[in-house]
C-alpha cells in the first residue's frame, strides 16, 4: 500500500471519529459498566462470513470465517447509548497462506428504525500471517462500518472494512473485506 493510501486512511478514520461524536460532551459517561448501575451491555453473538480482497498486486480474492461478539460499549458511552463495540476472530485458511485476524472496532450507531441501525468507526486488529515459511505478527489498522439488524433474539448484519497492516519480512495483508453476519441478541 502507497504512503498516500494509508495517510487517506488514516484521516478517514480520524473524520469518521471526530464526526461521530457531538459538539458537546455533556452527558457522555466513562465506564459507565462500573459507575451506572443501569448500564446494560445487550450484546450480540454471530457467526461470519467474509469476501476479503488484499490490495497487494497479483493476491487472489479469499474467503474467511469467524466470530463476533458485539456490545454497548463500557468504557465510555453517548448519552444515547449509540457507541458499541465489536470484537471479532476470523481465519483464512487457503492453499499457500493461513491468517488469523482479531479486531477490535468501536463503532458510534445510528438507529433507523425497525430493528436496524448504521455505524461507522476506527478498527484496530493483531494479524497472524503464515505464507510460505513465514511467520509473522502485524499490526492491523483501518476503518469499518456496517448495517445491523436486531429483532428479538436474532441478529444479522452486513459490514465493509477497510486494513491496512505493518510488513514485516516483506509480509503484509492490506485488504477489503466484505462481511455478513447472522446470530443471536442475549
Amino acid at each position: 500500500m502507497t504512503a498516500t493510501t494509508r495517510y487517506l486512511v488514516l484521516a478517514a478514520a480520524t473524520a469518521a471519529s471526530l464526526f461521530a461524536l457531538p459538539a458537546q460532551a455533556e452527558g457522555w459517561r466513562f465506564a459507565p459498566l462500573l459507575t451506572d448501575p443501569d448500564f446494560q451491555l445487550e450484546p450480540s453473538l454471530a457467526l461470519t462470513a467474509a469476501h476479503v480482497e488484499p490490495t497487494n498486486d497479483g493476491a487472489d480474492s479469499v474467503n474467511a470465517f469467524g466470530i463476533e461478539l458485539n456490545f454497548n460499549c463500557g468504557l465510555i458511552q453517548s448519552p444515547d447509548n449509540r457507541i458499541r463495540t465489536h470484537l471479532s476472530m476470523s481465519r483464512i485458511d487457503e492453499d499457500d497462506a493461513e491468517v488469523t485476524t482479531f479486531a477490535l472496532s468501536p463503532r458510534y450507531t445510528l438507529p433507523m428504525g425497525g430493528g436496524l441501525s448504521i455505524g461507522a468507526g476506527p478498527s484496530l486488529a493483531l494479524v497472524k500471517a503464515e505464507a510460505g515459511n513465514r511467520d509473522e505478527n502485524l499490526f492491523g489498522y483501518g476503518v469499518a462500518a456496517g448495517l445491523n439488524y436486531r429483532a428479538g433474539a436474532l441478529y444479522a448484519g452486513f459490514d465493509l472494512r477497510y486494513q491496512a497492516t505493518t510488513e514485516k519480512s516483506d509480509l503484509e495483508f492490506d485488504n477489503w473485506a466484505a462481511t455478513a453476519k447472522v446470530g443471536i441478541n442475549f
